[in-house]
C-alpha cells in the first residue's frame, strides 16, 4: 500500500481530484482533511486554508496517480508526495488489490522461497555445527 498526499486550496477541489482518481481507479479511496497551511513563496511566507487529501493506492497505481495529479492541480507548483508504509492490516491490503489490482490478489501473504541452509520458522535451528577443541584464553 501507498499514501499519496497532495494539498488542494478547497475542500471542493480536494472532493473533485478525489473523485476523478477513484472514477481512473488510481486510488482505491482517499480522506479530505481540513488544514491550514504556511509556507514560503516568493520571498514571503504566506498562510492559508487547505485541504488535505490521503489518496490510498498500490504501488503498481503510483506513477499514473502522480501524472495525474500533477497534470490537473490548481497550484503552480503542486505538493505531491508518496508515503510507503512498513506494514498494513491483511485485510485492508486485499481490499486495496480487489479495487485497483486483482491480478496481485493474495501476494501480500506470500512468503518467499526459503533459501537453503536458513532457519525454517520460528524456533527452529539451523545446521547443527562441529565442535572444535575449545579455546583457551591467555592469562
Amino acid at each position: 500500500m501507498r499514501l499519496v498526499v497532495s494539498a488542494y486550496p478547497s475542500r471542493d477541489e480536494a472532493l473533485r481530484a478525489l473523485s476523478a482518481a477513484l472514477e481512473r481507479r488510481l486510488a482505491a479511496c482517499g480522506t479530505v482533511l481540513p488544514g491550514e497551511s504556511r509556507y514560503w513563496w516568493k520571498g514571503r511566507i504566506e498562510a492559508q486554508p487547505e485541504a488535505l487529501v490521503l489518496f490510498k493506492t498500490v504501488p503498481k497505481r503510483v506513477g499514473a496517480l502522480f501524472a495525474f495529479l500533477a497534470g490537473t492541480h490548481p497550484y503552480d507548483v503542486p505538493e505531491i508526495a508518496e508515503i510507503e508504509l512498513a506494514r498494513v492490516h491483511g485485510p485492508y491490503a486485499e481490499y486495496l488489490a480487489d479495487i485497483l489490482d486483482p491480478a496481485a490478489r493474495g501476494s501480500w501473504d506470500r512468503r518467499p522461497p526459503r533459501r537453503p541452509g536458513a532457519p525454517r520458522g520460528p524456533g527452529a535451528h539451523g545446521p547443527r555445527r562441529t565442535r572444535g577443541r575449545p579455546h583457551r584464553r591467555s592469562k
